[in-house]
């Protein structure tokens, strides 16, 4: 029986993803299943049995329906690898529930999540008239439609900050709100070798002010979100190849569709295998051509950046990037190490760092194109003329239970902590899962902000669903 149990719970696992292949001697690691996924450890032990692979691109596609040639070799795969004869009862039970899944392919799949906190601020300040508290929420649905193996939709719709202290400093409620702000739409057309992605949506979004004046250590915080455009993606000779245009559009107040601001962008991918002493190199060549209007061939700025990845181990990865400007002042450097549990006691440890140029993001592009560097663990903006550090650790204390820390620190482009922009952010928390798609989340944070030379902490309690 124990036995059966264990057959079923890995052939589910599967059935959400269409991706089979061949057995592999080196580690295989999937770019889209990090390691606290809940069914990472289930997918590399089919891994290991030779029973899958993933896609050629580095992906398992979790989420994508599976199909019966698929299942079929699946099935064989598995039979094989467990070398079992009696499975025909098992195998009777997959397949009627199969049988379900393909009923409902071309339905549309509401996933998401739904977070609910309090927070308070300045819980140690002495200054009294600063203390405050809020409750708030955030929700993320998604909305998923695979009309074919070829052509799917989504629909995405993100409150952001709308749960609590929205600070109005750009939304406009009752001004086409909903339409030009919370929801996004992408679509997906594969033509040949060709893909095609398009996708409606607000661009990212900052919370720029705190109205509370509790909680200081949240202004400036992007919530990523599509921008409108087009962008296509094919692999010509072994290169990854891909490029597009993005718009910024008019505000809620003019929704009038109007192209404010253009951004024509494209990028090149080739992974070299057994570089050197390491097992692959991935090279990314990527340009920029940003403009006011449509295409202006004189308000505009053209930048370029080179980015590497390579897995270093199975366990270890490196990655980082370039940018290139005419001056020293344009460009810019960043690096990222991520130790994925390397001594086996549940402990996943990433380290970045970021160092930019006085005007390495172009100033008249700041206002609307928020985020152009890249943005902190706290999901702040990376600014010209400063240096980043900052890193995150996961500690996996039992199941249930896990410890996440995380810190940046901002300092001048001298490497002091001085300056108007220096500044420091520290949090520690507990994550408990209180039931499968349940989590019960409690955080302390502190921050010091050089540059007003004041101090001030946030506590949060909150509960995650996902659904």
């Amino acid at each position: 029986m124990a036995r059966k149990l264990l057959f079923l719970s890995l052939i589910l696992m599967l059935c959400a993803c269409s991706a089979l292949a061949q057995e592999t001697a080196s580690p295989i690691k999937f770019k889209d299943l990090p390691d606290d996924h809940w069914a990472a450890s289930a997918v590399y032990d089919l891994v290991k049995m030779g029973v899958t692979k993933g896609y050629p691109d580095g992906t398992y596609r979790g989420n994508k329906p599976i199909t019966r040639y698929e299942t079929a070799i699946f099935l064989s795969k598995l039979a094989k690898s467990i070398d079992s004869e009696d499975l025909k009862a098992e195998i009777k039970a997959i397949r009627d529930q199969l049988v379900d899944l393909q009923q409902d392919k071309g339905k549309f799949k509401i996933t998401g999540d739904y977070l609910g906190e309090w927070k308070y601020g300045n819980m140690l300040t002495t200054q009294v008239s600063s203390r405050g508290a809020v409750a708030d929420y955030r929700l993320v649905m998604t909305a998923t439609k695979e009309f074919d193996d070829n052509a799917s939709l989504k629909i995405n719709l993100d409150t952001m900050d709308f749960g609590y202290f929205n600070d109005e400093t750009n939304r406009f409620p009752g001004n086409g709100l909903l339409a030009t702000e919370l929801l996004d739409i992408e679509s997906n057309l594969k033509v040949d070798n060709v893909k095609l992605q398009l996708t409606v949506g607000p661009g990212p979004k900052q919370h720029a002010a705190d109205p509370t004046g509790s909680f200081p250590s949240e202004i400036g915080r992007v919530y990523i979100r599509p921008e409108t455009g087009i962008k296509a993606m094919t692999n010509v000779l072994g290169l990854d190849v891909s490029g597009g245009f993005y718009s910024r559009q008019g505000t809620a107040l003019d929704a009038s569709g109007k192209v404010d601001m253009g951004l024509l962008t494209g990028t090149v991918s080739y992974t070299f295998n057994k570089f050197l002493a390491l097992n692959a190199l991935k090279v990314d060549v990527t340009g920029d051509y940003m403009s006011k209007g449509l295409l202006s061939s004189t308000d505009r700025t053209v930048r370029a950046r080179i980015g590497l990845f390579a897995p270093l181990h199975d366990k270890v990865e490196v990655a980082g990037s370039v940018g290139i400007g005419q001056r020293t002042s344009q460009m810019m450097a960043m690096g990222s190490l991520a130790l994925k549990d390397i001594w086996d006691t549940g402990t996943v440890i990433t380290i970045n760092a970021a160092k930019l140029g006085s005007q390495y993001v172009d100033e008249r592009y700041l206002g609307e194109w928020v985020g152009l560097a890249g943005v902190d663990k706290f999901e702040r903006p990376l600014e010209n003329g400063t240096v980043n550090f900052g890193g995150e650790l996961v500690q996996q204390m039992s199941d249930r239970a896990k410890f996440i820390g995380r810190g940046d620190i901002r300092l001048a482009s001298d490497y002091k902590y001085e300056g108007p922009k220096a500044r420091l952010t520290a949090e520690g928390g507990i994550s408990y899962n209180i039931a499968s798609n349940v989590d019960l989340g409690a955080t302390y944070r502190i921050y010091h902000d050089k540059g007003i030379g004041d101090s001030s902490d946030l506590a949060s309690v909150g509960l995650l669903y996902k659904f």
